[in-house]
């Protein structure tokens, strides 16, 4: 059995850790986000879920929208902090939270970008809080731009842990591999429907190959 509390201190000693907060913190901006934001009018807030070392908060804020930040891990948010610190307090605000617990009321966004980070849920019941999470927070109309590994290839390190979808890194790190039909059907099933080209394929990372779903999804309504 898959202990959570342990497996959670792992994985914040990594995403913590100065070396992977260093390498986050001077990524770039993603071409398909970019080519998103020169397509998207900003008629409302953004928000940047798993924001890392921020490239795509400060990507969202240069582009004229507002923006809240949100990431699990305090390195990452310090991170984030820094890196947009030349924005005044009122065009973006940097918080430490889990993604399935936004700090939003309900339809404050009209763009979300949620870039590797929903597989990261411990189980299926976080990944589904998460899901839902990110459907209530967006207002009709709003566009989330999503990035997140899938079952399609599974690197050979990974272990099947407790429930279906459920896999353990070597060091028992918990993530949620889901196929693509079965992640975009939850996202359908919360109100939102993909917007344009559904992209998938493998990346081969340095910790191994990961399959990767790449599409944005448009909240129904007005």
């Amino acid at each position: 059995m898959t202990d959570v509390t342990t497996a959670a201190d792992r994985a914040a000693a990594y995403w913590n850790s100065p070396g992977t907060v260093t390498e986050f913190r001077s990524l770039d901006v993603q071409p398909y986000l970019t080519g998103l934001l020169d397509s998207t009018a900003v008629d409302g807030p953004a928000l940047d879920v798993g924001c890392g070392g921020g490239r795509n908060t400060l990507a969202l804020l240069e582009r004229g929208f507002d923006v809240l930040a949100v990431d699990l891990h305090a390195g990452m948010v310090e991170a984030t902090r820094a890196r947009t610190a030349a924005y005044p307090s009122g065009r973006v605000s940097v918080r430490q939270g889990p993604a399935h617990e936004i700090p939003a009321k309900d339809g404050t966004f009209a763009l979300a970008v949620c870039y590797g980070v929903l597989h990261n849920a411990v189980d299926r019941a976080q990944w589904a809080a998460t899901v839902t999470e990110l459907a209530r927070v967006l207002r009709p109309g709003g566009l989330l731009a999503l990035n997140t590994f899938t079952r399609e290839t599974l690197d050979p390190v990974l272990r099947a842990g407790t429930e279906d979808g459920q896999y353990l890194l070597p060091d028992n790190v918990p993530m949620v591999l889901l196929p693509v039909d079965e992640v975009l059907a939850a996202f359908t099933a919360a109100g939102l429907a993909a917007r344009g080209e559904v992209h998938t394929y493998v990346r081969d990372l340095d910790v191994g190959p990961r399959a990767v779903l790449r599409c944005v999804l448009r909240r129904e309504g007005d």
